[in-house]
């Protein structure tokens, strides 16, 4: 099969497609412990030794700069605050203690047991030379990423003082009359926000942000408290986003055991960048991008399995989350009636025509190899997986256990995760369709 050639489904993969279950065979009760349920928050330590209050001020005055304060209490047990940062977004630190400045980076000694760290962050961002922006300060609205408020950072602990310390963390925003702000952390009242972050011991704000003028739209889904935070100027209704993430994530949860306790979805128009990212229980649409595309994916549904799947992709496993992503973006459509087999068959064949062929899936980044050629080989494995297990296991079993197992996921565990699945090997396969690239054929089930 020669690299980049377009290819059509078979006739034959309409009737097939007819004949597939909705989903694979269950696992047996018990056989597997369920994910655990929750988020970026989770339980918290009986005791927390320090507090930590975030302050973000944007004025009038200067509305595309933001000015932060950092305040500590009882922080007896911090030695150093080591602060990574760009300085085209980050100036003008002022602290208590001592500051030593270096390139793109700042060590922080607070002194204890009170301390202070002021600076200001520019707003808007471009996410790449001549593209969209992935942070934006228009007309009284401005939408954009903790990160681009709160720079990368690390602590060093006195172990001597305190040998679990554990931060209390608050986020407070101060804003002109009248603004408003949607955040995915834990709201504490007006404006504020809790800060949990169950892995790190000192909390750190996560996920998107949408502060000034924006139309909130609030749902309760599958556990899931759902915010639709939408800018002016954007042009699909939330509540059309609200109806088809309420139908999604059911499927979702049954999926990976779990959904988030908050989900945020952040629309936003032009100069935003034209499509979707995902961060921590929240992401950033663009308000132009359609719930559905003429290929039948959906925009929405990708970045909502970022979001949910508790797994990240390893260096050379890019094609296998984003592969999961689009090709569940289609079938999760499937399962919920929002398209009958033709329409599915559709957008399959779209994968097919589309992708590109002849390269390695795991050092390859072309769109088109991981937006068509991944998905579409998801769909051929879900078959394969089928045909191993006589229709008890498919690729929902695979994303199951990798969901279970969290962490990082790799080429070679996405593979060991499917064998451990069938029981069967599936190295030659990975060896000629994801390491060789070749088009995998679609009217042979066997592995």
């Amino acid at each position: 099969m020669r690299p980049n050639a377009v290819h059509r489904l078979p006739l034959a993969l309409g009737a097939a497609l007819l004949l597939l279950p909705l989903a694979a065979g269950r696992p047996a009760a018990g056989a597997r412990p369920p994910v655990p349920e929750g988020g970026s928050a989770g339980a918290r330590p009986a005791r927390e030794t320090f507090s930590v209050v975030y302050t973000v001020e944007i004025s009038l005055r200067t509305p595309g700069v933001a000015r932060i304060r950092w305040d500590l209490a009882g922080a007896d047990e911090i030695e150093r605050i080591r602060l990574a940062f760009d300085p085209e977004r980050f100036d003008g630190f002022a602290a208590s203690g001592t500051l030593e400045r270096r390139p793109e980076e700042i060590l922080w000694v607070p002194g204890a047991p009170y301390g202070h760290l002021t600076y200001t962050a520019v707003l808007s961002h471009r996410r790449a030379p001549g593209k969209g922006y992935d942070a934006f300060a228009g007309d009284a609205w401005v939408v954009g990423r903790t990160r681009g408020l709160f720079p990368r950072c690390s602590v060093l602990f006195r172990g001597d003082v305190e040998a679990a310390p554990e931060s209390r963390a608050r986020l407070v925003f101060r804003l002109p009359e009248g603004w408003e702000v949607a955040a995915a952390m834990p709201p504490d009242g007006g404006r504020g926000f809790l800060v949990e972050s169950p892995r790190r011991r000192f909390d750190h704000p996560w996920g998107w942000l949408a502060i000034g003028h924006f139309d909130r739209t609030t749902a309760t889904a599958a556990g899931t408290m759902l915010t639709i935070a939408a800018a002016p100027g954007v042009s699909l209704r939330p509540e059309e986003v609200v109806r088809m993430l309420s139908q999604a994530l059911p499927s979702l949860r049954a999926l990976f055991g779990r959904t988030p306790p908050r989900l945020l979805v952040v629309m936003a128009p032009d100069p935003m960048w034209r499509g979707g990212l995902s961060g921590e229980e929240s992401f950033y649409m663009h308000g132009d991008r359609p719930l559905r595309t003429p290929d039948k994916s959906s925009p929405y549904l990708h970045e909502l399995f970022h979001v949910t799947a508790p797994f990240r992709p390893g260096a050379d496993a890019h094609w296998v989350t984003e592969g999961l992503a689009e090709y569940y973006s289609v079938e999760i459509q499937r399962r919920i009636g929002l398209l009958d087999q033709r329409a599915h068959g559709r957008a399959l064949d779209l994968f097919a025509r589309h992708g590109v062929w002849g390269h390695d899936f795991t050092r390859t980044p072309a769109p088109a190899l991981r937006n068509n050629s991944a998905p579409l080989l998801m769909y051929v494995l879900d078959r394969r997986i089928r045909e191993a297990t006589a229709g008890a296991r498919g690729l929902d079993d695979v994303v199951e256990r990798l969901a279970w197992e969290g962490g990082t996921v790799s080429t070679a565990r996405f593979l060991g995760s499917i064998e451990r699945t069938t029981g069967k090997s599936f190295g030659a396969f990975f060896r000629r369709h994801v390491y060789r690239g070749e088009y995998p054929p679609l009217d042979n089930p066997a592995p």
